[in-house]
């Protein structure tokens, strides 16, 4: 499936992304609410943790994920937003390996950066599972967060804003600049990192006319930050 025919099953109203983004920002608002109570979320029992946090993150990721895919559509648009399938073992293998090396590159990068820049004193770090009960939920939390932004983001975001920008290159950079302010809680090095990492998704997407190696590593990494 082309990017053009991508745009043509999927663009939605102006008006429906507006709100996308208004909710995206009034969101980045209430996480950075929450990491100024991250001494508060690190001490508070397993339970509490899952329902505080975990639990709210699924609910309003797959909420974010039904509204750009289904309200105010005729039509679901989960499939054109995920664009090519793995019909075949070669695809599937291209992708999970593109996954994989985009992974390492960026436990790499991360790495450095710690190194060279430091790190931030934001409320990711407090969030990450203690317990078994915690990473059983870790679990649901990364799988949930890896689908849904990347249908959000490189799905109906990109598509969304290369149409009305007449440029799949601005609409790539646009997406990106969003999930990274949608991640403006860990601090403005991540707000930086997570712009990169928003084109770099999104050039993979555009390249391959598919979310699934995207959504494969964002997965793993997010597997990785919880359990290892």
């Amino acid at each position: 499936m082309s990017t053009n025919a991508r745009c043509a099953i999927a663009l939605a109203p102006a008006w429906h992304t507006a709100a996308l983004v208004a909710l995206l920002l009034a969101v980045s608002s209430t996480g950075a609410w929450l990491a100024s109570r991250s001494s508060a979320i690190a001490a508070a029992p397993p339970s509490s943790r899952i329902t505080a946090v975990y639990l709210p993150v699924i609910g309003v990721s797959w909420a974010l994920a039904i509204y750009v895919c289904r309200i105010g559509r005729a039509h679901n648009a989960f499939a054109s937003l995920i664009g090519r399938r793995w019909n075949s073992v070669a695809r599937a293998s291209t992708d999970v390996a593109l996954a994989l090396i985009g992974w390492v590159a960026i436990v790499a990068f991360d790495l450095a950066w710690a190194r060279w820049l430091g790190g931030e004193r934001g409320g990711i770090a407090t969030m990450l599972p203690h317990t078994w009960a915690e990473r059983l939920t870790w679990v649901a939390v990364a799988l949930s967060v890896g689908v849904c932004e990347e249908i959000v983001y490189r799905g109906y975001l990109q598509t969304q804003l290369s149409a009305f920008a007449r440029s799949a290159t601005i609409g790539i950079v646009l997406q990106a600049i969003l999930f990274g302010i949608a991640h403006g809680e860990q601090g403005a090095g991540a707000v930086i990192r997570m712009t990169i990492y928003g084109v770099a998704f999104g050039a993979l997407a555009r390249w391959r006319r598919s979310l699934l190696p995207g959504i494969t590593c964002h997965v793993v990494i997010d597997l990785a930050s919880g359990l290892l």
